[in-house]
């Protein structure tokens, strides 16, 4: 890659406070912590770290709040190399997210979005030069509907392709018919939108790019091959294997690898050979920002 793409990301900023724990804990049940930390997340975040680390030039827009987190926040994002011109601040708690990992690498979370609510569609009018500018725009669900689906209308008008991650899942974006280049979500979130199994998707999958009104269809599914869905084909890219131990941003590390890859003009296939590969090496540390590979380490892996 010659050239640093530029990638812009309209997202979530939150400060995760992690237990580790021997299972998930049912109802009602206490369990005791072998372990806790405090870390920075945020899906919106997590990619641009991701994205930039994967070899992007990376602006992320979003909201802290007025808090000694948001300013340790903006510290952070900005030692990584990441543009924060686009972040505003409220006066209200930086977003937070309470995790819990079990020895398996699964987690569980609950997520208090804070600032991450107060983010409106005022305040990327106020920075649209930021996103004319990019070659992507990759968007999640953790800040409010109609801020994301502003930013998405701003991308297309201005000819930028848009990456979407619906995560956390928000089925009402459906309804508004927000159309975009990519699609990324795990086997459960593609089911819930679209009403089909993963055989229906494979058997079907021109309704499946007509119900979720996008040209690429790419489905995460842990350890198992990632099904990629085009108007002119069906994929499936095993990814590395390896042996969890924290998957909470293994989805993030894909997204924001693959954005790279995309902008790049890398080939559908190897775009998502690399994002895999992120992937997979993000389930190999503790955190969600910790995890995130590098763009060489990303490349060697994804060539094996």
């Amino acid at each position: 890659m010659s050239e640093r793409p530029k990638i812009v990301v309209v997202g979530s900023l939150n400060v995760d406070h992690t237990l580790r724990v021997p299972r998930i804990p049912a109802a009602g049940e206490t369990l005791a912590a072998s372990g806790a930390f405090t870390s920075f997340g945020g899906k919106g975040a997590n990619q641009a770290l991701a994205a930039v680390r994967a070899g992007g030039q990376v602006a992320l827009i979003g909201c802290i709040g007025d808090d000694d987190f948001g300013e340790s926040y903006l510290e952070h994002l900005r030692c990584e190399g990441i543009d924060t011109t686009g972040i505003v601040r409220a006066p209200v708690p930086t977003g937070s997210a309470f995790i819990t990992v079990d020895d398996e690498g699964e987690n569980a979370i609950v997520v208090n979005p804070g600032a991450n609510a107060a983010l409106q569609p005022h305040h990327l009018d106020a920075h649209a030069s930021i996103i004319r500018s990019a070659a992507v725009l990759l968007l999640q669900f953790e800040c409010p509907l109609p801020t994301v689906l502003h930013a998405a209308g701003m991308a297309v008008a201005g000819g930028v392709p848009v990456i979407l991650n619906p995560s956390p899942l928000s089925p009402e974006f459906l309804q508004a018919g927000l159309a975009c280049e990519a699609l990324i979500a795990n086997e459960h979130e593609a089911a819930a939108l679209t009403g089909m199994k993963l055989a229906g998707l494979e058997a079907e999958p021109e309704r499946a790019l007509a119900i979720t009104r996008c040209r690429q269809l790419i489905i995460t599914r842990g350890g198992d091959p990632t099904l990629v869905i085009t108007a002119g084909r069906t994929l499936h890219i095993a990814p590395p294997k390896v042996t969890p131990v924290d998957t909470v941003g293994a989805g993030d590390a894909f997204a924001g690898a693959f954005a790279v890859a995309h902008a790049s003009g890398t080939l559908l296939e190897e775009a998502v050979r690399f994002a895999n590969a992120a992937g997979a090496l993000a389930t190999q540390m503790v955190g969600a920002q910790a995890s995130i590979p590098g763009r060489e380490e990303i490349a060697a892996l994804s060539r094996k």
